[in-house]
């Protein structure tokens, strides 16, 4: 299976697949262009060996999902032009939109914090299990920022245009409660066991023969 610096994929039971954050040399995850090249090369693994796969968990090795894009790499992005800054933000758009048409289902196991790009990534899962004290959000726009891999849009089917619009503009993370509450959340789990929650939710939902894909459906109404 993919072996990479940031991420990798490990075999569990069952036919089931986790797709692990884990960013060496880093305390936390984030999405440089390093993990963001390493997650599209373990979704086309996952692509290519989809006859053997059952479904996909998506966890992190650290104390949080994925702070977001690293912004110090964004100082040589304002040295491109319109058309290279598009292409770069297409790249890993596409390869949200690849990891979520995968013909399994999904679940990320969120915990410490998904924001930007990090909250982007979970919500192209199908299902999400938060840690109690988890935090999501969309704070780009404090920085002048608008979320470009997505987010606008899966938030907005998720939870309705007008409290995605609070989100977009506030910018301040929300608890794991409120996204439960929103229907952005499946589950609030205790947060030292998110990713053994996570894992039971994603074999409960193989064993029941849940309709991953109408949840899919659902965001691109």
């Amino acid at each position: 299976m993919y072996q990479g610096s940031a991420v990798r994929l490990q075999s569990l039971d069952g036919g089931l697949v986790e797709l692990v954050l884990d960013l060496q040399g880093e305390s936390v995850n984030k999405l440089n262009q390093l993990t963001q090249d390493e997650i599209q090369q373990a979704v086309t693994w996952l692509s290519s060996h989809a006859s053997e796969v059952k479904g996909l968990l998506i966890s992190s090795a650290k104390f949080l999902f994925i702070a977001g894009a690293d912004i110090t790499e964004f100082s040589s992005l304002f040295n491109l032009s319109h058309a290279e800054i598009e292409k770069w933000a297409w790249k890993y758009h596409n390869t949200l939109c690849e990891l979520e048409a995968l013909p399994f289902p999904t679940v990320a196991a969120v915990n410490g914090v998904a924001l930007g790009g990090g909250l982007e990534t979970a919500l192209s899962a199908d299902y999400r299990v938060l840690a109690e004290d988890a935090k999501i959000g969309l704070p780009e726009v404090t920085l002048g920022i608008c979320p470009g891999w997505g987010g606008s849009v899966r938030l907005t089917r998720l939870v309705g245009a007008e409290t995605a619009v609070d989100w977009l503009l506030s910018g301040k993370p929300k608890s794991a409660e409120v996204a439960k509450s929103l229907g952005l959340a499946d589950a609030v789990v205790p947060s030292e066991s998110v990713r053994d929650e996570a894992l039971l939710f994603l074999q409960k939902v193989i064993a029941d023969g849940d309709d991953y894909q109408a949840k899919r459906d659902f965001k691109h109404a």
